[in-house]
């Protein structure tokens, strides 16, 4: 770090080299895009960059570098999410059961991302997207957020009865009586 901040740029390349393909596998496994995930690590070494030279004190840099690499490739899909205007897209299909099946389930899933992205808890709404959308493994998300795995596993646990509760009040999903 001492050599970065007195303008040894070898040294910052040295540093981060061995880091760059496994941050943009990991961003590539979040976003599903090579174009996306390039702009994310690119933005996430300059930020890095500024990081060190304001002096910060990173401990366990490689695991400081692949948490904030995830946390703005989660971003970036969030902010992909909101500007996505999911218009009614229905092949067409001769078959009326179909259609109609076609549209409760991207209604579901609209309902679904309003629901995750309501959430007031950011790591309950990490969890479930590396879950269920980037279909991660627990030891994976574990490794990718810095977290232990029984934290992810209880993380995931409370998301989802904390997602149910949101669903529910906001009527997206009848209550079931049972």
């Amino acid at each position: 770090m001492t050599r970065i901040r007195n303008g040894e740029h070898e040294a910052f390349a040295q540093l981060v080299n061995p880091l760059i393909e496994k941050g943009y596998r990991t961003s590539f496994s979040i976003l599903k895009s090579k174009e996306q995930a390039e702009e994310v690590v690119q933005n996430a070494l300059i930020e890095v960059y500024r990081n060190i030279m304001s002096g910060k004190d990173i401990t366990y840099f490689n695991a400081w570098f692949y948490k904030l690499v995830s946390h703005r490739s989660i971003d970036a899909w969030r902010k992909n999410d909101r500007l996505k205007e999911s218009p009614l897209e229905i092949d067409v299909v001769t078959d009326k059961h179909c259609v109609m099946e076609s549209v409760l389930k991207l209604e579901t899933e609209n309902d679904i991302k309003k629901g995750i992205s309501s959430l007031d808890n950011c790591d309950y709404q990490n969890v479930l997207i590396l879950y269920y959308y980037q279909e991660l493994a627990i030891q994976e998300i574990s490794d990718l957020l810095g977290l232990k795995s029984s934290t992810v596993k209880s993380h995931l646990r409370r998301a989802r009865n904390a997602l149910k509760k949101r669903l529910i009040e906001n009527q997206f999903i009848g209550v079931n009586s049972q």
